[in-house]
């Protein structure tokens, strides 16, 4: 076999078209040419088509990996993850990676740091969810413990003390109980332990004043009692809706005062 032409792609100057016996016979990089010697008239051997193969596939895995490392930092399993992808022989990925470790390119507590930081700042997410988003990542768990002493815990306390604060003022329509209760449960999806999340139920007001409470009452009174008035009327539709606002969390002084109000106006 003799390769009879060499010609520049032409959407790709790095890249170039073998020819073998006068036909089309495969790509090679500007590299793999050059590092190989490969010129017209060259005979090519069952070996030496082998090694251009292999060349070929070695220095396809590592451009690669570059390239999709050039769009931000990522972990070692996402850089395997996409090689794979692009369908780069099992052979050739590992030591692309080696390589790629070896000149820092991939250095998955350098990711991890980056990532914990960038979550805290950005998405106040605690320290929990971004454990598990690390460790779906292919980080082992000495490498994400390390990750996360880059999130403190005054600054962890600080995250939580907004969303508690944000998510509270988003209750006008709950009992102060109810709104408790979902501020705590959205914190502890949100990933912080629950020492941070009692912190900061000891530094935020959950309770709404009377009249704010009354408020929120009268409209999940109001709801309750049009759905109950279905297929309930007299003291059982009084009972259901008395029952309902109690399971909300709203006290049975002012579930008193909102029936008595109910009763009054339908008179």
């Amino acid at each position: 076999m003799e390769i009879t032409k060499i010609t520049v792609q032409k959407k790709r100057k790095d890249r170039f078209n073998i020819f073998v016996d006068g036909a089309y016979a495969f790509p090679v990089s500007e590299a793999v040419l050059i590092k190989l010697g490969l010129n017209k008239g060259m005979q090519l051997t069952p070996e030496r088509m082998e090694e251009i193969e292999s060349e070929n596939s070695a220095y396809l895995a590592y451009t690669t990996a570059v390239d999709y490392l050039s769009y931000g930092l990522r972990s070692e399993k996402e850089v395997r993850t996409k090689l794979r992808e692009q369908e780069i022989p099992e052979a050739y990925i590992e030591p692309a990676l080696q390589r790629l470790r070896d000149q820092k390119y991939i250095d998955d507590l350098i990711y991890g740091e980056s990532y914990t930081r960038t979550m805290m700042t950005i998405n106040r997410k605690g320290p929990r969810v971004i454990a598990q988003e690390l460790k779906q990542k292919g980080l082992d768990e000495p490498t994400i413990m390390t990750a996360l002493d880059q999130y403190p815990e005054n600054v962890q306390l600080e995250n939580a003390l907004a969303l508690a604060e944000k998510t509270l003022r988003k209750q006008s329509r709950v009992s102060s109980r109810e709104g408790g209760q979902k501020t705590r449960l959205y914190l502890q999806q949100k990933g912080f332990d629950k020492e941070i999340i009692q912190q900061v139920f000891e530094e935020v007001e959950t309770e709404k004043s009377a009249e704010d409470e009354l408020d929120a009452l009268r409209v999940q009174g109001d709801k309750a009692w049009v759905r109950y008035a279905r297929k309930a009327e007299g003291r059982a539709l009084v009972q259901k809706v008395r029952a309902s606002l109690y399971q909300k969390g709203f006290a049975n002084e002012l579930i008193n005062t909102y029936i008595e109000e109910k009763e009054l106006n339908d008179e």
